[in-house]
Protein backbone atom coordinates (compact mmCIF):
# COMPACT_ATOMS: atom_id res chain seq x y z
CA UNK A 1 0.00 0.00 0.00
CA UNK A 2 1.42 3.37 -0.90
CA UNK A 3 1.99 5.44 2.11
CA UNK A 4 0.61 9.16 0.51
CA UNK A 5 -2.70 7.26 -0.92
CA UNK A 6 -5.63 6.83 0.58
CA UNK A 7 -8.05 4.03 1.74
CA UNK A 8 -10.95 5.60 -0.07
CA UNK A 9 -8.21 5.77 -3.00
CA UNK A 10 -7.17 1.78 -2.31
CA UNK A 11 -10.60 0.90 -2.22
CA UNK A 12 -11.90 3.03 -5.44
CA UNK A 13 -9.02 0.46 -7.06
CA UNK A 14 -10.32 -2.64 -6.15
CA UNK A 15 -13.40 -1.34 -7.44
CA UNK A 16 -12.21 -0.73 -10.63
CA UNK A 17 -9.96 -4.15 -10.47
CA UNK A 18 -12.62 -6.35 -9.61
CA UNK A 19 -14.96 -4.76 -12.42
CA UNK A 20 -12.37 -5.47 -15.29
CA UNK A 21 -11.47 -8.72 -14.06
CA UNK A 22 -15.14 -9.20 -14.62
CA UNK A 23 -15.84 -7.96 -17.65
CA UNK A 24 -12.73 -6.94 -19.98
CA UNK A 25 -10.23 -9.78 -19.57
CA UNK A 26 -12.23 -12.48 -20.97
CA UNK A 27 -12.17 -11.28 -24.29
CA UNK A 28 -8.46 -9.01 -23.97
CA UNK A 29 -7.08 -11.96 -26.01
CA UNK A 30 -9.66 -11.92 -28.63
CA UNK A 31 -9.51 -8.30 -29.74
CA UNK A 32 -5.36 -8.70 -29.97
CA UNK A 33 -5.66 -11.87 -32.23
CA UNK A 34 -8.58 -10.26 -34.67
CA UNK A 35 -7.00 -7.11 -34.77
CA UNK A 36 -10.87 -6.22 -33.01
CA UNK A 37 -11.66 -2.64 -31.64
CA UNK A 38 -12.85 -3.25 -28.08
CA UNK A 39 -16.70 -2.66 -28.64
CA UNK A 40 -17.77 -4.47 -25.68
CA UNK A 41 -15.09 -3.17 -23.14
CA UNK A 42 -16.08 0.64 -23.99
CA UNK A 43 -19.61 0.28 -23.79
CA UNK A 44 -19.00 -1.44 -20.33
CA UNK A 45 -17.06 0.78 -18.85
CA UNK A 46 -18.90 3.41 -20.14
CA UNK A 47 -21.90 2.21 -18.50
CA UNK A 48 -19.40 2.07 -15.31
CA UNK A 49 -18.73 5.47 -15.25
CA UNK A 50 -14.90 4.63 -15.76
CA UNK A 51 -14.16 6.98 -19.24
CA UNK A 52 -15.55 9.60 -17.00
CA UNK A 53 -12.79 9.80 -14.37
CA UNK A 54 -10.98 12.99 -15.93
CA UNK A 55 -14.26 14.69 -17.40
CA UNK A 56 -16.02 17.40 -14.67
CA UNK A 57 -19.57 16.14 -13.53
CA UNK A 58 -21.31 19.25 -15.39
CA UNK A 59 -20.15 17.62 -18.56
CA UNK A 60 -21.13 13.97 -17.90
CA UNK A 61 -18.10 12.57 -16.45
CA UNK A 62 -16.77 11.39 -13.02
CA UNK A 63 -15.15 14.57 -11.60
CA UNK A 64 -11.31 15.66 -12.92
CA UNK A 65 -9.34 13.91 -10.28
CA UNK A 66 -5.64 12.67 -11.87
CA UNK A 67 -4.81 10.51 -9.24
CA UNK A 68 -8.24 8.43 -10.13
CA UNK A 69 -7.91 8.27 -14.11
CA UNK A 70 -4.43 6.85 -13.86
CA UNK A 71 -5.32 4.43 -11.21
CA UNK A 72 -8.07 3.35 -13.76
CA UNK A 73 -5.84 3.11 -16.46
CA UNK A 74 -3.39 1.34 -14.51
CA UNK A 75 -6.17 -1.68 -13.43
CA UNK A 76 -7.39 -1.66 -17.04
CA UNK A 77 -4.09 -2.30 -18.42
CA UNK A 78 -3.23 -4.44 -16.29
CA UNK A 79 -6.05 -6.83 -17.96
CA UNK A 80 -6.18 -5.53 -21.53
CA UNK A 81 -3.51 -2.91 -22.34
CA UNK A 82 -5.58 -2.03 -25.60
CA UNK A 83 -8.36 -0.86 -23.54
CA UNK A 84 -6.41 1.22 -21.74
CA UNK A 85 -4.46 2.27 -24.34
CA UNK A 86 -7.77 3.98 -26.13
CA UNK A 87 -8.59 5.26 -22.92
CA UNK A 88 -5.24 6.91 -22.93
CA UNK A 89 -5.74 8.42 -25.80
CA UNK A 90 -9.17 9.93 -25.73
CA UNK A 91 -8.06 11.41 -22.69
CA UNK A 92 -6.17 13.35 -24.86
CA UNK A 93 -8.91 14.30 -26.07
CA UNK A 94 -11.16 15.44 -23.49
CA UNK A 95 -8.64 17.29 -21.49
CA UNK A 96 -7.91 19.30 -25.15
CA UNK A 97 -11.99 20.49 -24.95
CA UNK A 98 -11.65 21.17 -21.17
CA UNK A 99 -8.59 23.50 -21.27
CA UNK A 100 -8.87 25.06 -24.17
CA UNK A 101 -12.13 24.43 -26.07
CA UNK A 102 -15.60 26.89 -25.94
CA UNK A 103 -18.83 25.62 -23.97
CA UNK A 104 -20.49 24.45 -27.38
CA UNK A 105 -17.81 22.08 -27.86
CA UNK A 106 -17.39 20.45 -24.13
CA UNK A 107 -21.06 19.68 -24.16
CA UNK A 108 -20.14 16.54 -26.50
CA UNK A 109 -18.28 15.46 -23.86
CA UNK A 110 -20.98 14.14 -22.23
CA UNK A 111 -21.73 11.37 -24.68
CA UNK A 112 -17.75 10.86 -24.87
CA UNK A 113 -17.91 10.23 -21.10
CA UNK A 114 -20.61 7.58 -21.78
CA UNK A 115 -18.82 5.66 -25.10
CA UNK A 116 -21.39 6.55 -26.90
CA UNK A 117 -19.05 9.03 -28.74
CA UNK A 118 -15.27 8.81 -29.49
CA UNK A 119 -12.45 11.23 -29.32
CA UNK A 120 -9.21 11.29 -30.80
CA UNK A 121 -5.91 13.35 -30.73
CA UNK A 122 -4.39 13.70 -34.37
CA UNK A 123 -0.51 15.62 -34.35
CA UNK A 124 1.71 12.53 -35.46
CA UNK A 125 1.99 13.12 -39.36
CA UNK A 126 3.73 10.14 -41.64
CA UNK A 127 6.96 12.85 -41.04
CA UNK A 128 7.22 12.10 -38.38
CA UNK A 129 5.70 13.24 -34.70
CA UNK A 130 8.64 14.43 -32.31
CA UNK A 131 8.90 17.91 -34.13
CA UNK A 132 5.57 19.38 -33.58
CA UNK A 133 6.86 22.00 -35.17
CA UNK A 134 7.64 20.64 -38.26
CA UNK A 135 4.23 19.17 -39.24
CA UNK A 136 3.38 19.70 -42.79
CA UNK A 137 -0.95 20.03 -42.22
CA UNK A 138 -2.22 23.41 -43.53
CA UNK A 139 -5.07 25.37 -43.02
CA UNK A 140 -6.46 28.01 -45.59
CA UNK A 141 -9.11 30.46 -44.49
CA UNK A 142 -11.44 31.53 -47.03
CA UNK A 143 -15.34 32.45 -47.40
CA UNK A 144 -15.26 32.48 -43.40
CA UNK A 145 -14.66 28.86 -42.85
CA UNK A 146 -10.91 26.71 -43.01
CA UNK A 147 -9.69 24.65 -45.01
CA UNK A 148 -7.40 21.99 -43.93
CA UNK A 149 -4.61 20.23 -45.94
CA UNK A 150 -2.65 17.34 -45.51
CA UNK A 151 -2.81 14.47 -43.49
CA UNK A 152 -1.84 12.20 -40.39
CA UNK A 153 -0.35 9.34 -39.56
CA UNK A 154 -0.71 6.46 -36.67
CA UNK A 155 -3.51 8.11 -35.30
CA UNK A 156 -5.40 5.57 -32.19
CA UNK A 157 -9.04 5.21 -32.76
CA UNK A 158 -9.25 6.95 -36.08
CA UNK A 159 -10.93 4.20 -37.61
CA UNK A 160 -13.55 4.55 -35.17
CA UNK A 161 -13.71 8.31 -33.59
CA UNK A 162 -16.53 10.43 -34.20
CA UNK A 163 -14.37 13.67 -33.53
CA UNK A 164 -10.74 14.40 -34.54
CA UNK A 165 -8.72 17.03 -32.68
CA UNK A 166 -6.21 17.86 -36.04
CA UNK A 167 -3.43 20.57 -35.91
CA UNK A 168 -2.61 22.46 -38.69
CA UNK A 169 -0.78 25.42 -39.79
CA UNK A 170 -2.81 28.52 -40.23
CA UNK A 171 0.20 30.71 -40.80
CA UNK A 172 3.10 28.78 -41.89
CA UNK A 173 6.02 31.45 -42.20
CA UNK A 174 5.57 32.12 -38.30
CA UNK A 175 6.12 28.29 -37.38
CA UNK A 176 5.26 27.08 -33.92
CA UNK A 177 3.39 30.70 -33.33
CA UNK A 178 1.45 29.57 -36.57
CA UNK A 179 -0.21 26.37 -35.61
CA UNK A 180 -3.98 26.01 -34.74
CA UNK A 181 -6.28 23.25 -33.44
CA UNK A 182 -9.18 22.32 -34.88
CA UNK A 183 -12.34 19.90 -34.18
CA UNK A 184 -13.22 17.99 -37.33
CA UNK A 185 -16.38 15.67 -37.26
CA UNK A 186 -17.13 12.52 -38.92
CA UNK A 187 -18.59 12.33 -42.13
CA UNK A 188 -17.06 15.86 -42.73
CA UNK A 189 -16.29 16.51 -46.72
CA UNK A 190 -13.17 15.75 -48.23
CA UNK A 191 -11.98 14.11 -45.06
CA UNK A 192 -10.76 10.63 -45.11
CA UNK A 193 -10.01 8.19 -42.70
CA UNK A 194 -7.18 5.70 -43.68
CA UNK A 195 -5.89 3.06 -44.73
CA UNK A 196 -5.57 0.96 -41.74
CA UNK A 197 -2.14 0.62 -39.88
CA UNK A 198 -1.44 -2.90 -37.94
CA UNK A 199 1.12 -2.89 -35.41
CA UNK A 200 2.76 -5.58 -33.96
CA UNK A 201 0.89 -5.05 -30.44
CA UNK A 202 -1.86 -3.08 -29.33
CA UNK A 203 -3.25 -4.47 -32.32
CA UNK A 204 -7.49 -3.48 -31.57
CA UNK A 205 -6.85 0.13 -31.08
CA UNK A 206 -8.02 1.21 -34.95
CA UNK A 207 -5.01 3.10 -35.75
CA UNK A 208 -4.81 4.60 -39.18
CA UNK A 209 -4.00 7.39 -41.13
CA UNK A 210 -5.86 10.52 -41.94
CA UNK A 211 -5.84 12.44 -45.41
CA UNK A 212 -7.89 15.77 -45.94
CA UNK A 213 -7.75 17.68 -49.28
CA UNK A 214 -9.70 21.27 -48.68
CA UNK A 215 -11.89 19.94 -45.76
CA UNK A 216 -13.81 22.57 -44.48
CA UNK A 217 -14.07 23.45 -40.75
CA UNK A 218 -16.26 26.63 -39.40
CA UNK A 219 -14.38 28.74 -37.14
CA UNK A 220 -16.61 28.03 -34.13
CA UNK A 221 -14.29 24.24 -34.62
CA UNK A 222 -11.48 26.47 -33.85
CA UNK A 223 -10.04 25.01 -30.39
CA UNK A 224 -8.30 27.75 -27.83
CA UNK A 225 -7.13 30.38 -29.99
CA UNK A 226 -6.00 30.83 -33.77
CA UNK A 227 -2.18 30.27 -34.00
CA UNK A 228 -1.61 29.41 -30.54
CA UNK A 229 -1.73 25.52 -31.93
CA UNK A 230 1.61 24.80 -29.95
CA UNK A 231 0.63 25.94 -26.77
CA UNK A 232 -2.11 23.26 -26.95
CA UNK A 233 -0.45 20.60 -28.16
CA UNK A 234 2.82 20.92 -25.32
CA UNK A 235 0.14 21.66 -22.75
CA UNK A 236 -2.19 18.66 -23.11
CA UNK A 237 1.24 16.14 -24.57
CA UNK A 238 2.94 17.20 -21.06
CA UNK A 239 -0.27 16.18 -19.00
CA UNK A 240 -0.90 13.09 -20.41
CA UNK A 241 2.47 11.59 -20.26
CA UNK A 242 1.11 10.39 -16.86
CA UNK A 243 -1.60 9.17 -18.45
CA UNK A 244 0.56 6.30 -20.48
CA UNK A 245 2.87 5.97 -18.25
CA UNK A 246 0.03 4.43 -15.58
CA UNK A 247 -0.59 2.72 -19.04
CA UNK A 248 3.13 1.29 -18.78
CA UNK A 249 2.40 0.91 -14.99
CA UNK A 250 -0.33 -1.45 -15.22
CA UNK A 251 1.05 -3.70 -17.91
CA UNK A 252 4.48 -3.49 -15.75
CA UNK A 253 2.25 -5.35 -12.41
CA UNK A 254 1.03 -8.35 -14.59
CA UNK A 255 4.34 -8.82 -16.16
CA UNK A 256 5.20 -9.33 -12.81
CA UNK A 257 2.56 -11.43 -11.60
CA UNK A 258 2.88 -13.78 -14.42
CA UNK A 259 6.71 -13.87 -13.96
CA UNK A 260 6.18 -14.47 -9.75
CA UNK A 261 3.54 -17.01 -10.85
CA UNK A 262 4.91 -19.09 -13.36
CA UNK A 263 8.11 -19.11 -11.36
CA UNK A 264 7.15 -20.38 -7.99
CA UNK A 265 4.83 -23.36 -9.84
CA UNK A 266 7.92 -24.93 -13.08
CA UNK A 267 10.28 -27.00 -11.86
CA UNK A 268 13.53 -27.66 -12.91
CA UNK A 269 15.62 -30.35 -12.06
CA UNK A 270 12.93 -31.42 -9.23
CA UNK A 271 12.48 -27.76 -7.50
CA UNK A 272 11.20 -25.20 -8.47
CA UNK A 273 12.86 -21.94 -10.66
CA UNK A 274 12.30 -19.54 -8.25
CA UNK A 275 14.90 -21.24 -6.06
CA UNK A 276 17.56 -20.65 -8.54
CA UNK A 277 19.45 -17.08 -7.95
CA UNK A 278 19.24 -15.64 -11.21
CA UNK A 279 15.59 -16.11 -11.67
CA UNK A 280 15.01 -14.55 -8.01
CA UNK A 281 17.60 -11.45 -9.10
CA UNK A 282 14.67 -11.18 -12.26
CA UNK A 283 11.98 -11.02 -9.99
CA UNK A 284 13.72 -8.59 -7.73
CA UNK A 285 14.63 -6.33 -9.55
CA UNK A 286 11.34 -6.31 -11.47
CA UNK A 287 9.39 -5.89 -7.93
CA UNK A 288 11.71 -2.82 -6.91
CA UNK A 289 11.00 -0.80 -10.49
CA UNK A 290 7.23 -2.22 -10.12
CA UNK A 291 7.05 -0.06 -6.49
CA UNK A 292 9.12 2.98 -7.86
CA UNK A 293 7.47 3.32 -10.68
CA UNK A 294 3.69 3.39 -9.17
CA UNK A 295 5.56 6.12 -6.31
CA UNK A 296 6.51 8.44 -9.78
CA UNK A 297 3.19 8.08 -11.74
CA UNK A 298 1.21 8.76 -8.65
CA UNK A 299 3.20 11.58 -7.09
CA UNK A 300 2.90 13.10 -10.90
CA UNK A 301 -0.67 12.67 -11.33
CA UNK A 302 -1.01 14.14 -7.69
CA UNK A 303 1.18 17.46 -8.57
CA UNK A 304 -1.36 18.16 -11.27
CA UNK A 305 -4.26 17.75 -9.14
CA UNK A 306 -2.68 20.14 -7.16
CA UNK A 307 -2.42 22.23 -10.26
CA UNK A 308 1.72 22.43 -9.49
CA UNK A 309 4.29 22.58 -12.44
CA UNK A 310 4.97 18.68 -13.35
CA UNK A 311 6.12 18.92 -16.90
CA UNK A 312 9.80 17.29 -15.05
CA UNK A 313 8.12 15.18 -13.19
CA UNK A 314 5.77 13.58 -16.18
CA UNK A 315 8.75 13.43 -18.73
CA UNK A 316 10.84 11.64 -15.98
CA UNK A 317 7.85 8.98 -14.61
CA UNK A 318 7.13 8.42 -18.58
CA UNK A 319 10.99 7.21 -19.55
CA UNK A 320 11.66 5.44 -16.33
CA UNK A 321 8.26 3.34 -16.18
CA UNK A 322 8.39 2.57 -20.02
CA UNK A 323 11.64 2.07 -20.20
CA UNK A 324 11.06 -0.49 -16.93
CA UNK A 325 8.13 -2.30 -18.44
CA UNK A 326 11.04 -2.92 -21.64
CA UNK A 327 13.38 -4.28 -19.44
CA UNK A 328 11.13 -6.58 -17.62
CA UNK A 329 8.95 -8.16 -20.03
CA UNK A 330 12.02 -8.81 -21.51
CA UNK A 331 13.19 -10.79 -18.49
CA UNK A 332 9.69 -12.24 -18.19
CA UNK A 333 10.00 -13.78 -21.51
CA UNK A 334 12.77 -15.33 -20.08
CA UNK A 335 11.63 -16.94 -17.52
CA UNK A 336 8.09 -18.37 -19.03
CA UNK A 337 10.56 -19.77 -21.93
CA UNK A 338 9.31 -21.02 -24.61
CA UNK A 339 5.39 -20.22 -23.15
CA UNK A 340 6.31 -16.41 -23.17
CA UNK A 341 7.04 -17.00 -26.77
CA UNK A 342 4.16 -18.59 -27.62
CA UNK A 343 0.90 -16.78 -29.42
CA UNK A 344 -1.74 -16.56 -27.19
CA UNK A 345 -0.49 -16.27 -23.82
CA UNK A 346 -0.10 -13.25 -21.67
CA UNK A 347 3.26 -12.78 -21.55
CA UNK A 348 3.71 -12.94 -25.12
CA UNK A 349 1.14 -10.39 -25.77
CA UNK A 350 2.67 -7.99 -23.03
CA UNK A 351 5.58 -8.53 -25.05
CA UNK A 352 4.45 -7.00 -28.20
CA UNK A 353 2.51 -3.89 -26.26
CA UNK A 354 5.41 -2.95 -24.54
CA UNK A 355 7.29 -0.88 -27.07
CA UNK A 356 4.55 0.78 -27.51
CA UNK A 357 4.77 2.71 -24.31
CA UNK A 358 8.31 4.32 -25.06
CA UNK A 359 7.47 5.59 -28.35
CA UNK A 360 3.65 7.40 -27.51
CA UNK A 361 3.85 11.19 -26.10
CA UNK A 362 7.12 11.57 -26.82
CA UNK A 363 9.96 9.19 -27.33
CA UNK A 364 12.75 8.06 -24.70
CA UNK A 365 15.31 10.14 -26.30
CA UNK A 366 12.62 12.87 -26.72
CA UNK A 367 12.28 12.36 -22.87
CA UNK A 368 15.77 12.81 -22.21
CA UNK A 369 15.85 15.66 -24.29
CA UNK A 370 12.86 17.61 -21.86
CA UNK A 371 14.96 16.36 -18.70
CA UNK A 372 18.10 18.03 -20.10
CA UNK A 373 16.57 21.55 -20.88
CA UNK A 374 14.96 20.96 -17.07
CA UNK A 375 18.31 20.66 -15.44
CA UNK A 376 20.10 23.25 -18.17
CA UNK A 377 17.70 26.00 -16.31
CA UNK A 378 18.30 24.71 -12.37
CA UNK A 379 19.76 27.14 -10.35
Amino acid sequence: MISFLSKDLEDFRMSIRNFVEKNIEKNAQRWDEREEFPWDSLHALGEAGILGYGIPEEYGGNGTSRIKLVIAIEEVARVDPNSAFIMEVESLFDQTILLFGNEDQKKILKDVARGKKIGTFALTEPTGGTDVVGIKSTAKKENGKYYLYGSKYFITNALVADYYIVFAKTAPELRAKGITAFLVEKGTENFRVGPPIHLTGFRGSAIAGLQYNGAPVPPENVIGKENEGIKVAMTVLERGRVNISALALGMLQRVFEESSRFAKTRKSMEKEIFEYQYIQGYLTDMLTDLEASRLMVYNTALLIDKNESAGLNAAMTKLFVSEALMKHVKNAVEILGGYGYTRGTVVERLARDAHNTTLSLGTSEAMRLVIAKYIRDMR
